[in-house]
């Protein structure tokens, strides 16, 4: 009987809209399963880790598959859901799925293909035929065998490895062959017991009977017993020796009396067992709140929790997980900052215990996979993370929380897939049938919108929790403090004599300024010149502790010029002011304060959050100054007055959503402030006191601000009466991204019946040395017109790359920018 062939097709990790068939070998068959990771060759020589995506009994006779070479993996690394879930993401988002599952998979688990060079054993040719370093490298692959192409560049100290080795090739003295490595290592560990023949105490006994004369033995025996009593059987082997010779320990193996063994452990330390006896008890508006949820739930798939700062919204996601998990459900909690982790963390280890697993970038390729595997297998029943986190491989998952629903954190901007991980959380937690809450002192327009008009559940919680009273907030006129002569550096006489009286009170404050870097830009006094990048349009940003000039967008550093290379004078200038700038004049007005930076810049590495989190709320730091980092959901106790540095600066950003993120910015910040007993003061310098969303900010007028903004939305089209999609042109040369951005603008409204705006130079019209052009699409919210349009984007963007003078443009798509 002849086995009827077995085809699967695939998803590649590469930028490709099709995925790819290739034929099962008979010896293969049995094992192939839907999301293993599996080995095929793609194009002539390349060998790629790609994921089975489904599996064919009968496939078209006009594709000619190649083989899969071999299966990786004994058990699926992604569930059948997840990949739903990445084919929507590609589809919605308008990117490919290998680029999804570049994003989703960890890197140790995508196999590093290496170039391996070998002497063709074939040939025949004189070495007179080789150059010196051709001759070199043929020398090496003889005596030492093949090499890496990393290898070779290393050995030779040669930059231009790929061309030494094509020439090479060509004249047929080396072959050239990729292979795959598997980059990730489980960790292991040396561990220490008793040997089978020494269980009983008897044996144990006359053991230590015979080691009399070997004193130093006989205590390192004693310790393993004290240790295996506390530790258990198995001890590790570096716990064990403590400062005793491996010498000792390699006698007692010797005797048959311990044994070691390598035993494969954690990279992530778990958490303590928790329990729910670790938490407050709600309160009568909580309780009623929890139950409204619950009610919600039977009617809305998602619901929108609008609870003012402090009001406890995290008891109630506690509640609510606790009931998740009781039904054998996983719960995704996600969080838009790094930074919240870990004083979530800490507030929910104490009641999940092992239970809660935590992801974000901040761990390594190595630890990602291991939370990774422990999703899959459900021994994380509470995932934590920020929005990476959403594309971890579920199981049964049965709630999805997303505090601080309306940040701009959760919107993924490069590389592709640009997701909005609350949107994409809403359709992931549909895939399973989950419910989905939405958290937020400060509702976005559009899911506020939502709530309003039916389609989201809404539950409100109006106070804080323990009755406190929201901050007073109050605005200072930086244009009277100037004409009156009572600014210090960048504080008013009025924000520093506030300052200075919470300190002798012995509480805390945190001064918002959402510049980082010690000033903007700096700036000849005599010709106006301005130190700029030279890759992108804009000025480098002064770091004085460095003493560096920096592009905050490509990296791009130089040393501070001692002069103006325009006009050659020494008279440069700082203009602006940045959280840098802010630390340092305030250690000069007060001295005797202990004062600390919350930015980019001073929360490098993996415990740099946490690290100045946990001595602010240990009260070792007086004063916290930081960019929009610390308005995000941080919980001190101790903190009773915030100021706002610039108000001004927040509302002048040219984007439709200017308002809307100042006033969410403004309202969280002042929401750190009197979060316990202490009656909390918010001061806001402002040279516009009178606009209205710094009014509606000091007066909590929150019902006034979104009517007025949505109001505004409404008269121009915009979310939530609108989606939008923006296309950005790129191109090194600044006339051919012109020339494509109006080609593809004009061939989109040929078709569209949508309004296309543009093209447009952006804000910053250069970055990275690609010139920008952006065309904006304004669609009808049906999804019908939608996918029509998305549709036409795809075919118009094929038909520019078709286009000789156009070839090398790059387009990026940004759905819901």
């Amino acid at each position: 009987m002849i086995n009827k062939p077995l085809y699967v097709e695939v998803i590649l990790p590469l930028k490709l809209r099709e995925v790819y068939t290739y034929w099962v070998p008979d010896e293969l068959a049995a094992d192939i399963v839907i999301g293993k990771r599996v080995v095929v060759q793609f194009g002539p020589r390349r060998f790629y880790t790609a994921i089975v995506r489904s599996i064919l009994s009968e496939i078209s006779d006009l594709i000619k598959p190649k083989p899969i070479l071999s299966i990786v993996d004994t058990q699926p690394v992604v569930n059948e859901t997840q990949l739903r879930f990445w084919e929507w993401m590609a589809h919605y988002y308008l990117c490919t799925k290998g680029e999804v599952m570049q994003a989703a998979l960890p890197a140790a688990l995508k196999l590093n293909s290496t170039t391996i060079v070998a002497i063709d054993p074939t040939w025949e040719g004189d070495d007179a035929e080789l150059n010196t370093l051709e001759f070199t490298v043929a020398e090496i692959l003889r005596n030492e065998g093949p090499k890496s192409l990393d290898d070779l560049e290393s050995l030779l100290k040669v930059k231009r490895i790929h061309q030494l080795v094509h020439g090479l090739m060509h004249k047929q003295a080396v072959i050239v062959e990729e292979t795959l490595q598997e980059r990730y290592r489980p960790r292991w560990m040396a561990m220490i017991s008793l040997h089978e023949d020494m269980q009983t105490e008897a044996l144990l006994n006359a053991t230590a009977e015979n080691l009399q004369r070997s004193p130093k033995q006989l205590e390192l025996l004693m310790r393993f017993l004290h240790l295996s009593d506390e530790m258990g059987p198995s001890i590790p082997r570096q716990t064990l020796l403590n400062g005793s010779s491996t010498a000792l320990l390699k006698k007692l193996i010797e005797k048959g009396i311990l044994v070691e063994t390598r035993q494969q452990i954690d990279r992530v330390s778990g958490q303590q067992n928790g329990s729910l006896d670790n938490i407050h008890p709600l309160n009568e508006r909580q309780a009623q709140a929890l139950q409204q949820i619950q009610q919600e739930f039977e009617r809305h798939a998602v619901v929108l929790l609008h609870g003012v700062t402090s009001s406890g919204k995290t008891h109630l996601y506690v509640q609510l997980i606790q009931d998740a998990i009781a039904q054998g459900k996983q719960v995704l909690y996600l969080l838009p900052e790094i930074a919240l982790t870990s004083q979530i963390t800490q507030k929910l280890a104490v009641v999940f215990g092992d239970q809660l697993g935590i992801y974000h970038s901040k761990f390594n390729d190595q630890e990602k996979v291991e939370i990774w595997t422990k999703v899959l297998n459900g021994d994380y029943r509470v995932i934590l993370g920020a929005r990476s986190a959403l594309l971890l491989p579920f199981q049964d998952l049965g709630l999805v929380i997303v505090d601080e629903e309306h940040d701009g954190s959760y919107k993924q901007h490069d590389p592709a897939p640009r997701y909005q991980a609350r949107d994409s959380a809403i359709y992931l937690a549909s895939l399973y049938g989950a419910k989905t809450l939405l958290g937020s002192a400060t509702p976005s327009l559009e899911s506020y919108y939502n709530a309003e008009s039916g389609k989201y559940g809404m539950v409100r919680l109006s106070e804080r929790y323990g009755g406190i009273a929201l901050p007073v907030v109050q605005v200072i006129n930086m244009a009277e403090e100037t004409k009156r002569k009572r600014m210090h550096g960048h504080f008013s006489a009025t924000l520093l004599e506030a300052v200075e009286a919470v300190l002798q009170q012995k509480e805390q404050v945190i001064l918002f300024h959402n510049k980082r870097g010690y000033a903007p830009y700096l700036i000849c006094a005599d010709c106006a010149w301005i130190p700029k990048c030279r890759n992108c349009d804009v000025s480098l940003t002064y770091h004085k502790q460095i003493d560096i000039l920096r592009c905050h967008y490509c990296g791009f550093q130089r040393t501070v010029p001692n002069s103006c290379e325009q006009c050659e004078h020494t008279h440069l200038k700082i203009q602006g002011y940045g959280t840098e700038m802010v630390e340092e004049e305030l250690k000069l007005l007060l001295p005797e304060a202990r004062i600390a930076r919350f930015d980019l810049d001073s929360t490098k590495g993996k415990k740099g959050h946490e690290t100045i989190i946990e001595q602010f709320q240990s009260q070792q730091i007086d004063i916290l100054v930081g960019t929009q980092m610390i308005t995000k959901g941080l919980d001190f106790g101790n903190v009773s007055l915030v100021g706002i540095l610039s108000a001004d600066q927040l509302l002048a950003f040219p984007d439709f959503r200017s308002h809307e993120r100042a006033h969410q910015l403004m309202e969280q910040v002042s929401g750190r402030a009197g979060r316990r007993q202490k009656k909390g003061l918010v001061l806001i310098q402002a040279t516009d006191p009178d606009h209205h969303i710094i009014q509606q900010v000091v007066q909590h007028q929150w019902k006034e601000y979104y009517a007025q903004e949505l109001k505004e939305r409404q008269k121009f089209f915009y979310p939530p009466y609108a989606r939008l999609i923006q296309l950005t042109v790129k191109h090194r040369d600044r006339a051919i991204a012109k020339r494509a951005a109006e080609y593809l603008a004009n061939a989109i409204r040929e078709k569209a019946s949508c309004r296309v705006m543009g093209p447009v130079v952006p804000v910053i019209g250069r970055i990275r040395n690609q010139y920008l052009q952006d065309i904006l699409l304004k669609l009808k919210k049906e999804a019908q017109d939608l996918s029509f349009h998305k549709q036409l984007l795809l075919k118009s963007i094929d038909l520019l790359k078709h286009h000789a003078e156009f070839s090398t443009v790059q387009v990026v798509v940004d759905v819901d920018p």
